[in-house]
């Protein structure tokens, strides 16, 4: 006696009822065995995406890093220029050729930063 026959004798069901139970309780389990699968392609595949993007991001934040250290050496050395074009001369006085130099030092870096020059160097007082 086959399994299906064996099943309807022993619920009192016909045997086509219980191969049509038995087809969709293994329709049944093979659906929650592809959804299982699906779900860890699909986690790998996020993970591999996660990983790609923390490794775009590290990158950029390095590069940004040396952006910030290059500005900041170069913000520096334009200070230092500042200062040094207007610190007078130990016990000298500047000769109007110095002076007019540092004027102009100090008018285009105060232009390129978008601010107005020092009042001394300006024409229009």
């Amino acid at each position: 006696m086959g399994m299906i026959a064996w099943l309807a004798a022993r619920t009192g069901l016909s045997r086509a009822v219980v191969a049509l139970l038995g087809a969709v309780g293994l329709c049944g389990l093979l659906w929650a065995g592809k959804a299982l699968y699906d779900r860890s392609i699909i986690r790998e595949h996020e993970q591999g995406q996660e990983t790609k993007l923390a490794t775009i991001i590290r990158q950029a934040d390095a590069h940004a890093a040396d952006a910030r250290i290059t500005d900041q050496k170069r913000n520096q050395a334009d200070e230092d220029a500042e200062r040094a074009a207007v610190e007078p001369l130990p016990d000298a006085r500047l000769s109007d050729r110095q002076r007019q130099r540092a004027c102009a030092i100090l008018l285009r870096q105060a232009r390129e930063r978008g601010h107005e020059g020092p009042a001394v160097c300006r024409s229009d007082r």
